[in-house]
């Protein structure tokens, strides 16, 4: 049995366990955008099982990739009703999965490349 990953796939694992990890901090700290939350978790882990199994075309990756960026966008600027402003740590993790998604969204749909760089 022979598995590669091309760096498109690494992209995407990187990109769907930050979405995990932020969905659950978000979730832990019960910040009041917890269907957000909710959204961004499923998102994220039917974004890494799309690596593995097939999806229907409802659930595939682009499909995913998209739900996900929409849900990173809305949750930069919806602030949950903690005690104060978010850290300055949880913003950065959901930042850094809002720029690893939208490149991983432009490299998918083909609307960037990288000359010398083969991604598939």
């Amino acid at each position: 049995m022979n598995i590669s990953f091309t760096l498109l796939d690494i992209l995407l694992v990187v990109t769907g366990a930050l979405a995990i990890v932020d969905a659950l901090a978000r979730l832990r700290a019960r910040r009041g955008v917890g269907v957000l939350a909710v959204v961004e978790l499923i998102a994220g882990v039917l974004l890494i099982l799309s690596l593995f199994i097939t999806l229907p075309h409802l659930l595939g990756k682009t499909v995913m990739e998209i739900v996900l960026e929409v849900v990173l966008v809305l949750l930069l600027f919806v602030r949950g009703s903690g005690r104060g402003t978010r850290s300055r740590s949880g913003i950065g993790i959901t930042v850094v999965a809002l720029i690893l998604n939208t490149l991983l969204l432009l490299l998918t749909l083909g609307w960037i490349s990288f000359p010398g760089l083969h991604l598939t």
